[in-house]
């Protein structure tokens, strides 16, 4: 920091001169306080006065939007200051990063006691009940201003303020998450879903946003708070965030580190605390209110919001822009500790059901069976099942019907009634479920997500509701993993918020496209970018009038040393005056529209280099990567589509009568439906295990592309024999348009195509087999093979 260039701008600031009787300033030293992870403060001391001066900074280094807002802290406190509220008084403030690299702003210094540890062990048990009950009517006091006169509301708005709280350190959070934390994700699942209905008494009001003890500068023989300090995060919001905020130590474990001091949870009655209670009280009365309030729901919420800050800081330090690097490293273990008190409260808060599970699960145990699936993700389940109940269902005919019966004009376009079912599940939370990745998804697991994708697969229509309809889940999940950041933002986020639609155009009709290294579209490159020529067929999607781009998989090398290198991918934004999309491609006489299934021609379409996808060759490595989950998604929504075929088979056994009695007392009928569940049943075992190996090995393993591999070829096989077993139960009946028969037996029989056919799964599965063998041991045992005939 250049002392000299700061002294110099500090001279010609009238607030400063003023406070410390002088006309000139000159710097003798300046100090780091050894507290805060935020925005850096320091202690200004100078030569030609005794006076000192606290300047508070902007991080150096890249911050998160929306964070440091010194700006604000100085316009809070200075109003603030003008109504004698302790704080202290801001002199001026600095938005040239010339002067010490960040914009700042100077203060004048409080001298007084700072409390770091909130078990206060120095004090008597009448002098901590002094403390914290000053602290308690001091914020009494805060939430009394008139936000209005002090012309503050501006600073955030009145209403939805949990939410939008909620919304807000959920976004922060998973932008700054180096570690899984399963209480954690508990927390930003639970609490959007259970904000309690408005209460008269949590008033519109400043929030401090941090009002811990250790942000109080204390008298120094007094209990009277001299000065509040660290407004960084101060809004305008509600009165029981603040309280909660102040008070969730009586519920937090203790913990202890050179970051941070705190939690009395089990021990406050043994330390000289105050009860709880009393302490919420005096806040209480400070306002007039005589009334018991049940704040746990506000206390778990502020106590996700510390843990989300704590995360912020580690991952800062991670960086090497943390305010205090080593203390910061620490925090990591404050937000895993914090997370999982705030979820033990919600279980005493809802008596051990936070997701209303008891009833449900008891009716239901088959289902889950021994699986490792998080409450979190059946709960999500069971409001996936519900809403298709309420919601989607009463309208899939109108759907069908919309779909197979409109002109010409509006063959293409989507369906509306489609579009506002989906608009409900967006508010409801119901999106982008497919997605392992925390920041897009709900961080579900695959295991998790393979149950609720059997969900969705039971209806055709059902998988565009959540956002969860191929080909834009793979892309998206391609897009995550190896687009930059300028992609991203053009391309990944209108995917993820279902604003557009996306294709992948890799299928070609001259060459076998099982094999990705017989692709011939070439991908040349120019001057400026590249020129994309080429033919390519069956691209889902691309008919749809929402299809805002392709990504498009092509050659850019002859390099036959390597053949899975001379593949790219790259983004080809649509419409495009070079891309002319020549008919569509009927699937059983079908052309599926508006979803549908194109033939395409890329004749000299230039796009600039910035829409290559990762780096020239790594073509065939992406392309692995997305379709593994995304065919293991097919299979998924088979079985889904496959269980409602056999639900409509018992209903018919149920209704039909033949030879006067009802079929399902028919012997060949009861023979047939236990053969074809048992089938089911292979099937989803199948891809639940692949779905687990998955999370536990990864996509990259040997042994997973195996068992990838096998549900590909053994999941639509077996169900399109089990729907075709049905279809002859209904007889004609089903073959004809009164029944989802016949389309899901045209969506079996499709995907041993789209999938890659058979026969190279089959491949891979015996070549992988016989290189797993090599690994068994039991081969080395003797006997375990056939003895010789000398042996004999």
């Amino acid at each position: 920091m250049d002392l000299q260039k700061l002294s110099e701008y500090l001279k010609k600031q009238t607030a400063v001169l003023q406070y410390i009787y002088d006309n000139s300033v000159e710097i003798k030293e300046i100090t780091k306080f050894n507290l805060g992870q935020s925005n850096p403060t320091y202690l200004v001391s100078l030569i030609n006065s005794d006076k000192k001066l606290v300047l508070r900074k902007k991080p150096d280094g890249q911050l998160l939007p929306g964070a440091h807002m010194i700006e604000r802290e100085y316009e809070i406190t200075s109003k603030l200051s003008s109504v004698s509220f302790p704080v202290a008084k801001p002199l001026c403030f600095c938005n040239d990063s010339n002067i010490i690299g960040t914009p700042f702003y100077i203060m004048e210094y409080v001298e007084g006691r700072i409390f770091k540890d909130i078990q206060l062990k120095e004090l008597s048990s009448q002098e901590k009940q002094e403390i914290l009950n000053e602290q308690a009517r001091v914020l009494a006091l805060l939430h009394s201003i008139d936000i209005y006169k002090l012309k503050l509301d501006h600073l955030g708005k009145p209403e939805n303020y949990y939410q939008r709280q909620i919304s807000t350190w959920s976004r922060q959070y998973k932008l700054a998450e180096t570690n899984n934390i399963q209480s954690m994700e508990n927390l930003l699942y639970w609490l959007p879903l259970n904000i309690p209905e408005k209460d008269e008494n949590d008033i519109v009001c400043l929030c401090h946003g941090d009002y811990a003890l250790n942000n109080m500068i204390f008298h120094p023989t007094k209990p009277q708070i001299l000065a509040v300090i660290d407004w960084e995060l101060a809004t305008i919001g509600q009165s029981y965030a603040d309280i909660s905020y102040m008070t969730q130590f009586y519920f937090t474990s203790q913990f202890e580190s050179t970051a941070h001091k705190g939690g009395v949870k089990g021990i406050y009655q043994y330390i000289g605390m105050p009860e709880y209670q009393d302490l919420i009280n005096v806040y209480f009365k400070s306002r007039n209110i005589n009334k018991s309030i049940d704040l746990r729901y506000y206390t778990a919420f502020s106590m996700f919001r510390l843990s989300s800050i704590a995360q912020g800081v580690y991952k800062r330090a991670l960086q090497g822009n943390a305010s205090q690097k080593e203390q910061g490293l620490e925090l990591l273990k404050l937000c895993q500790q914090l997370s999982y008190d705030a979820w033990d409260l919600v279980n005493q808060l809802t008596n051990d059901d936070p997701f209303d599970l008891k009833d449900l699960i008891k009716n239901d145990i088959p289902r889950w069976g021994s699986w490792p699936i998080s409450d979190r993700a059946k709960h999500i389940y069971y409001r996936v099942r519900n809403f298709l109940k309420t919601e989607f269902f009463p309208y899939e005919k109108q759907l069908i019907h919309e779909a197979e019966s409109r002109p010409p004009e509006r063959r293409w376009k989507p369906l509306e009634k489609l579009h506002e079912i989906k608009l409900k599940a967006r508010e409801l939370g119901l999106w982008n479920l497919f997605c392992t990745y925390p920041v897009a998804g709900k961080g579900l697991t695959n295991l998790e997500y393979s149950f609720i994708c059997e969900l969705m697969g039971t209806s055709y229509f059902a998988p565009e509701v959540f956002n969860c309809s191929a080909p834009d889940t793979g892309n998206m999940e391609l897009l995550i993993l190896y687009a930059n950041k300028e992609q991203k933002i053009k391309y990944l986020l209108p995917l993820l918020k279902g604003e557009i639609r996306s294709c992948f155009a890799m299928t070609e009709p001259q060459v076998a496209s099982s094999d990705a290294t017989n692709i011939q579209t070439s991908i040349i490159k120019t001057q400026d970018g590249y020129k994309i020529n080429g033919k390519k067929w069956y691209i889902s999607g691309a008919g749809d009038e929402r299809c805002k781009f392709a990504i498009v998989m092509g050659k850019t090398s002859q390099n036959t040393s390597n053949p899975h290198q001379q593949q790219s991918m790259i983004i080809v934004d649509l419409p495009h005056p070079n891309v002319k999309i020549t008919r569509p491609m009927n699937v059983f006489f079908s052309d599926e529209a508006p979803h549908g299934h194109m033939e395409m021609i890329f004749d000299n379409v230039e796009v600039p280099k910035s829409n290559l996808i990762w780096q020239e060759g790594k073509g065939f490595q992406m392309a692995q990567g997305r379709l593994g989950g995304g065919r293991l998604h097919h299979c998924m929504r088979l079985i889904g589509i496959t269980q409602r075929v056999l639900d409509l088979m018992m209903q018919r056994g149920e209704r039909r009568i033949i030879f006067k009695q009802k079929m399902k007392d028919v012997g060949s009928f009861q023979q047939k439906l236990g053969e074809l569940e048992t089938q089911l049943s292979a099937c989803r075992l199948v891809v639940l295990n692949a779905a687990m190996q998955i999370d536990i090995l990864g996509n990259k393993s040997r042994y997973i592309f195996k068992i990838l591999s096998e549900c590909k070829a053994f999941v639509p096989k077996v169900t399109q024999n089990i729907i075709d077993e049905v279809i002859q139960i209904f007889g004609a009946e089903g073959v004809s348009q009164d029944q989802i028969l016949s389309m899901a037996f045209i969506q079996a029989r499709t995907l041993r195509i789209a999938d890659g056919p058979d026969e190279v799964h089959y491949r891979q599965v015996a070549r992988l087999a016989y290189s797993l063998q090599s690994k068994n041991e039991l081969l080395q045992a003797e006997g375990y093979g056939l003895p010789t005939l000398s042996k004999l």
